[in-house]
């Protein structure tokens, strides 16, 4: 078969996801990097040097509290905070695991002991499961509540966590490296196949991804995030992958929302499995068929496939 010759997108050098963001931050520091809907609908924009300051007073608080290279597990629904400790612990010496939400309890008992995690981020849907099986998870020494309002002993507010990293010495935390070969993202199977087991990337796996992905296939300026964060395909290739394009990431807030959060948001990409492609085709379908305009469409689907695609990256 005959080689095709084909061009390389142009994607700049970087080596850690600490690098990676100061890159942001100086390339698009003004930019919003993302977008998110609060309870009373109201959309909060957060710029790239916004993200990166967070960071720096959430991992501030944490390497001051001694889990600057801790493994750190987080659980719930796509959110912000979400992201927020995402990033901060990528940055920092320790290790990052995220759990998926709708796993039983005694499942998600079992990732965050096997994971050897010392400190657990949550959502609020979480909390009573928690603070009634803490003998279940003998090595989590603090919980982390991304929607609560005190501190209650070992469980306390990320909102003021974030205050207290604003007076702690940011530079101990700005200070740490890690070895880009070392475990720093350990993220666990669905468990078809038996009990759930991690996964091992490391952040050379992580920066391997985003740099060569973007070589092959890029990215646009608007991103409609959508599938669930603790899934490899959206951390890296929804998250990763868009910050180092400098693309604003609106966040989806339910899944009975992204038909209206497309229109909201008017997204120049968005990352899909097969499931979310068949439910939009399906919607699609209805709606053309329920206006009468089902000849038109099929014309245009024909049209849209005779176009020539550039070839020029």
């Amino acid at each position: 078969m005959k080689k095709t010759n084909f061009s390389y997108y142009k994607v700049t050098k970087f080596n850690s996801i600490k690098e990676m963001l100061n890159l942001a931050v100086r390339d698009a520091g003004d930019k919003i990097a993302i977008k998110y809907k609060e309870n009373n609908n109201k959309i909060v924009e957060v710029s790239y040097s916004q993200v990166q300051q967070q960071t720096i007073w959430l991992g501030a608080a944490l390497t001051e509290m001694g889990f600057g290279d801790k493994h750190i597990g987080c659980i719930g629904k796509n959110s912000y905070e979400w992201i927020l400790t995402y990033l901060t612990v990528l940055k920092s010496e320790g290790v990052y695991v995220p759990v998926d939400k709708e796993l039983p309890p005694n499942d998600i008992f079992h990732v965050l002991n096997d994971s050897e995690c010392s400190i657990v981020f949550y959502s609020q849907t979480h909390e009573d499961m928690f603070m009634n099986n803490m003998e279940k998870l003998p090595n989590v020494k603090l919980y982390i509540g991304f929607d609560r309002t005190d501190d209650n002993g070992i469980f306390l507010s990320f909102k003021k966590l974030i205050e207290y990293g604003k007076q702690c010495n940011c530079k101990k935390y700005q200070e740490l490296e890690s070895d880009p070969n070392s475990l720093k993202l350990l993220v666990y199977t669905s468990g078809t196949t038996g009990i759930a087991k991690g996964v091992m990337l490391s952040e050379h796996n992580l920066v391997s991804s985003v740099y060569y992905g973007l070589q092959v296939s890029t990215v646009y300026d608007t991103c409609l995030s959508v599938l669930p964060y603790h899934h490899t395909y959206e951390a890296v290739s929804g998250l990763l992958v868009s910050l180092h394009k400098h693309s604003t990431i609106c966040i989806n807030d339910s899944l009975n929302a992204v038909l209206k959060n497309l229109q909201l948001f008017n997204p120049s990409y968005i990352y899909l499995v097969p499931a979310f492609a068949e439910m939009f085709y399906t919607k699609i379908i209805k709606n053309v068929k329920e206006s009468g305009k089902e000849s038109a469409f099929n014309k245009l689907i024909v049209d849209s496939t005779a176009i020539t695609p550039v070839k020029n990256r």
